[in-house]
């Protein structure tokens, strides 16, 4: 008789896991609680128009392995991925300037604000450091540029105050540059597929059998009758104590644009920054600048911070909300007689770009397998 794995959570995650599986002979059951797969990652269209609900979408990777597995499944379009941000020189300024993301020191050599920058930058230390992140980003770019480009965008966004928040978030989100190396990502590989990963995601799944709609909890696991489960899900929602874990969440207020040409859009990029707190939202997103769609309108889209959803893990400098997910792991194992695995965003609470799911889940798909036979 076959091995028979359940997997809660039908995103990046849990679709490569399925179908790794299904493909080594597992027999395999998804259960996901929307109504469609593809999880944060899925785009919408809005009057014909192509745009995403959960914030820009850009797979990039420089992972060889992961980028043949998705081009195995359609995703083959290139892209290059810039990002500019709409910044204050001074509290004084009725206007904004548009600046590549991120910073460019040959563009802040032109603004008339770049004597205090350099002033700055010369005073700071060989190498960026410090417990929490405004502490760190301080030591990376100094006073003027954080408060143009860093602090009101860190407040908007995790609601808190920077200096609460872990150091280990400053790598991953700050830089500032001098080789003039504009796209926003260095990876050797960046795709966006017209039409979003939602074909991508269903093709990977297309042999497995999904049941949507399924509000999976921990007294569910315990009764599917499988050998293994993967979870993908998040943790605190799993036992039903939703607010254990914090979580960052963003609304999209998104509204549709008619233009005069198929080609137009009413934005200056796909992403465009706004980190001022004058502006209640974090930036604009307008995905067809990405999908390059022929059509005569657009969507745009004003990210609010703040919502009801789980879209970011929030790393405190005490490590407080890994720590009581790592609690929680523990007590789902000793609750489901049988392996478990925890994998992806959600369920490890961790922030993961789209490739590194992706590899993520193949990693975890070959632990289950050794663990099966």
């Amino acid at each position: 008789m076959r091995p028979a794995v359940a997997v809660v959570g039908a995103g990046w995650s849990g679709a490569v896991v399925a179908r790794e599986l299904v493909d080594a002979g597992v027999s395999v059951e998804v259960f996901e609680r929307d109504p469609v797969v593809g999880g944060h990652a899925r785009a919408e269209a809005l009057g014909g128009v192509v745009y995403e609900p959960n914030g820009a979408h850009i797979f990039h990777t420089s992972d060889e392995r992961v980028a043949n597995y998705v081009r195995r499944f359609g995703l083959v379009r290139p892209y290059e991925h810039r990002v500019i941000a709409e910044v204050f020189l001074s509290e004084d300024d009725d206007e904004g300037v548009l600046l590549s993301w991120p910073p460019q020191i040959d563009e802040l050599r032109e603004l008339p604000v770049w004597r205090e920058i350099e002033a700055e930058l010369g005073r700071l230390p060989d190498k960026p450091g410090g417990g929490d992140f405004a502490t760190y980003v301080l030591s990376m770019m100094g006073p003027t540029l954080y408060r143009m480009f860093i602090e009101g965008y860190t407040v908007k966004q995790w609601g808190c105050d920077p200096s609460s928040l872990s150091s280990r978030l400053a790598p991953r989100r700050v830089e500032l540059r001098s080789d003039g190396y504009t796209r926003l990502f260095r990876d050797r590989w960046e795709f966006f597929s017209p039409t979003g990963v939602n074909g991508v995601v269903e093709a990977i799944l297309a042999p497995v059998a999904v049941t949507c709609g399924a509000d999976i909890r921990l007294g569910d696991v315990a009764d599917l009758a499988t050998d293994a489960v993967v979870i993908t899900a998040p943790l605190d929602d799993l036992v039903q104590r939703p607010g254990e874990l914090e979580w960052r969440g963003i609304a999209m207020r998104s509204r549709y644009v008619p233009v005069s040409e198929l080609d137009g859009t009413v934005t200056p990029a796909y992403v465009v920054n706004r980190p001022s707190l004058r502006v209640p939202y974090t930036r604009t997103v307008e995905t067809k600048h990405a999908t390059s769609q022929k059509i005569a309108a657009t969507v745009v889209s004003e990210e609010y911070p703040g919502a009801d959803a789980r879209h970011y893990p929030v790393p405190t400098v005490d490590r407080k909300n890994e720590t009581r997910n790592e609690e929680l792991k523990d007590e789902i194992r000793e609750a489901v007689d049988r392996r478990m695995f925890f994998c992806g965003r959600l369920a490890n609470y961790t922030y993961i770009n789209q490739d590194e799911a992706v590899g993520e889940a193949l990693s975890s798909a070959q632990d289950v397998q050794a663990l099966l036979r």
